[in-house]
This record gives structure tokens, C-alpha cells and sequence, in this order.
């Protein structure tokens, strides 16, 4: 079975990898630690990464895909934090192609969202906080896994949308009523 590693790109990126059928790692990488500029977060994310891919073999990456400029433009996120999640995938890749990883490519929250909750969309709160990565969290809980933020959560609904891909005959596991209870 292939090892997946999956990512949910931001300024705080969650990461979960793991074998398909297997239980995955999760943790955290966050670029405020890298220094106060862009350059300077993504030249500490490329060190990241270069680490975690020399350190784990990986046959598949997997990451959310990044929200689309003219809707990002239109919720009113700025050009500096576009431009710095356009550079951290771009990184990743890079890195990725330098491991060796022929398999890369995206998915969409939405799908992997559907995927673990059985929703494809959530709605918002009255503050604008995503329901979705709340129901992505109930369930991670669920299912045991100890996924510390919604940035890992939602890095293991990447992951675990990719497995069922990956393997249909396991994608029912996540399911509630398949789920282990212990």
C-alpha cells in the first residue's frame, strides 16, 4: 500500500501521512515561526519540508487546493497572504519532486469534506467561522484520531479521502457505523 502524505496549506499547515489502511501521523508546521516576512516563512517552510521528506518515505502527495484568487480577492483576503499560499504549494511541490515523488496533486476541501462527514457543505457561523472544519473535527474525535487542530483535521480528511481513493474497498471505514469505538 502506498504511504500518503497530505497537506492543508496555510500560514498554519496541518499534515497527516501515513499507509493507506493504516494509522497516520499528524502535526503541525507553522510558518510564524520562520521569521516575521513572507521570504522568510517560506524559506523556514522549504526547510520544513526538505527535512520531513528526507526523514519519511512517501509515494503520494496529496494537498487541499487553494482557494480560487477571485473568490479570496472577494472574501477580502489580502495579496501578501495570496501570494505566500500560492508560494507554500509551490514549495511543497518542489520539495516533493526533489524526494523523488512522482504522485503529487490536489483535492478539494469540499470532496475530502464529504468524504469524512458525509456533507459536502457545512455552512458558516455567525462570526464566519467554517461549520465544516467543526464536523471535520467531531469526527476525527470520532474515529480516534488525535488530530490537535483543524489544521490537522482537515490534513486527515485530505488523507483519508486520498486512501479511499487510493483503495475504494476501505473508503466505508470512516463511515460511522463502520467506525472502531473503543
Amino acid at each position: 500500500m502506498p504511504i500518503i502524505a497530505a497537506f492543508d496549506i496555510a500560514t498554519v499547515t496541518g499534515v497527516c501521512f501515513g499507509p493507506v489502511g493504516g494509522t497516520p501521523r499528524l502535526f503541525t508546521i507553522d510558518m510564524r515561526e520562520g521569521g516575521q516576512s513572507r521570504p522568510e516563512r517560506l524559506a523556514w517552510f522549504y526547510t520544513k519540508l526538505r527535512g520531513f521528506f528526507a526523514d519519511n518515505h512517501i509515494d503520494q502527495v496529496r494537498y487541499e487546493k487553494p482557494m480560487n484568487v477571485a473568490v479570496a480577492n472577494k472574501i477580502g483576503v489580502n495579496d501578501d497572504t495570496i501570494t505566500l499560499l500560492h508560494g507554500a504549494v509551490a514549495i511543497l511541490e518542489v520539495c516533493a519532486v526533489r524526494a523523488s515523488i512522482v504522485d503529487i496533486n490536489n483535492f478539494s476541501v469540499q470532496d475530502a469534506r464529504q468524504h469524512l462527514t458525509g456533507q459536502r457543505a457545512h455552512g458558516r457561523t455567525k462570526a464566519g467561522k467554517s461549520l465544516g472544519k467543526e464536523a471535520v473535527m467531531r469526527t476525527c474525535r470520532m474515529l480516534k484520531i488525535d488530530a490537535k487542530n483543524e489544521h490537522e483535521g482537515d490534513a486527515y480528511a485530505g488523507w483519508s479521502y486520498a486512501c479511499g481513493l487510493a483503495n475504494p474497498r476501505i473508503a466505508h471505514l470512516v463511515t460511522p457505523l463502520f467506525a472502531e469505538t473503543r
